[in-house]
């Protein structure tokens, strides 16, 4: 690091002088011009050459990838902040491949096919950051997620089919959300302008791509309690007495964690998840050893219920953890 002392020049104009050697390595002369970008942060980055106006390409050749593959490598563009997306293939893209690109354009927010020949697809996102609110993207993301899992768990109580398969269906929600999350987050690392355009700090931002991203983790699970609810011979309360009572500890841990980010709660509520987090394992440890003393036919979709609920009140404890960080972080624990 180098420090410089502003200087006045001609009454009205503060200047800095550029280290010479950075200078030189960058074949910067006299007169060359120079960009600016003042951040709201207090930051000033200074660039030789613009930045394409923000706008970020790429060229992603897809000779001989699988559907799957090609899935992936759209996500991946999408989620790396790139704009646009030009998929190639010089033997050209089947019908298949076509279809596999459509169907995820499909699950994340913004982005379309624009343009379309026999050798490449163009893909264009259309969302405007300025736009978007990660805030409230979030808490989007917390009440499908929390309602895929109070759903899922009275899909297994009560056998509903048609309820599980509603939860199910709602889990390309929480991907499309978290997607976008995702995207504008790997954006604020590398874009020079998109952290301005998002009205949020760089540390807040990671705070809430970690809490979106346990909350999408937590959508998964509701989503294997629903597809287990329907293999159990009987109600999953008949099998797990306390099943219904875990559950809703375990949402209430993931509520009180994120309440501190996305509601402005005290981070009193963190700690208060863990102490939660902490009991609610020692229960299921408890249902556990009773569902494996039992001789009941569902013992083993019922462990995988369990399960779920543990994974669960974990992340709600890796969110909590992310919260007391912040607060320390901010000062807000200081005397």
């Amino acid at each position: 690091m180098e420090t410089r002392k502003i200087q006045l020049t001609g009454g009205s104009t503060f200047t800095v002088s550029l280290p010479k050697r950075w200078a030189k390595e960058h074949g910067l002369e006299s007169g060359a011009q120079m960009h600016l970008y003042p951040h709201s942060d207090g930051s000033l980055l200074v660039r030789p050459d613009p930045t394409n106006n923000g706008e970020r390409e790429i060229a992603l050749t897809v000779d001989h990838r699988s559907d799957e593959d090609i899935v992936q490598t759209v996500r991946a563009g999408y989620v790396s902040g790139f704009d646009r997306i030009t998929l190639v293939a010089t033997g050209g893209i089947d019908d298949s491949q076509r279809t596999a690109v459509t169907r995820t354009v499909d699950g994340l927010v913004g982005l379309e096919i624009v343009s379309e020949s026999r050798r490449r697809v163009v893909l264009q996102s259309l969302l405007d950051t300025s736009d978007v609110s990660i805030r409230q993207t979030v808490i989007q993301l917390q009440r499908i997620t929390l309602s895929m899992h109070e759903n899922a768990v009275t899909a297994a109580i009560n056998g509903d089919s048609e309820l599980a398969a509603r939860v199910c269906n709602r889990d390309d929600e929480a991907d499309r959300l978290f997607g976008m999350v995702s995207r504008h987050y790997q954006q604020s690392l590398s874009d020079l302008q998109a952290i301005d355009q998002l009205d949020i700090d760089r540390p807040s931002i990671a705070d809430y791509y970690t809490t979106a991203q346990q909350l999408e983790r937590v959508a998964d699970h509701a989503e294997k309690m629903a597809v287990i609810a329907d293999r159990l011979d009987v109600s999953a309360a008949d099998t797990i007495p306390n099943f219904d009572s875990i559950a809703r500890s375990a949402r209430g841990i993931v509520t009180d964690a994120s309440s501190v980010l996305l509601a402005g709660a005290d981070v009193e509520m963190a700690y208060r998840a863990l102490d939660d987090r902490d009991t609610l394992l020692a229960e299921l440890d408890r249902s556990d050893k009773r569902l494996y003393d039992s001789d009941s036919s569902d013992q083993h979709p019922a462990g995988l219920l369990l399960d779920s609920v543990r994974r669960t009140s974990e992340y709600g404890g890796n969110i909590a953890e992310t919260m007391i960080q912040r607060a320390v972080r901010t000062g807000s624990l200081s005397e």
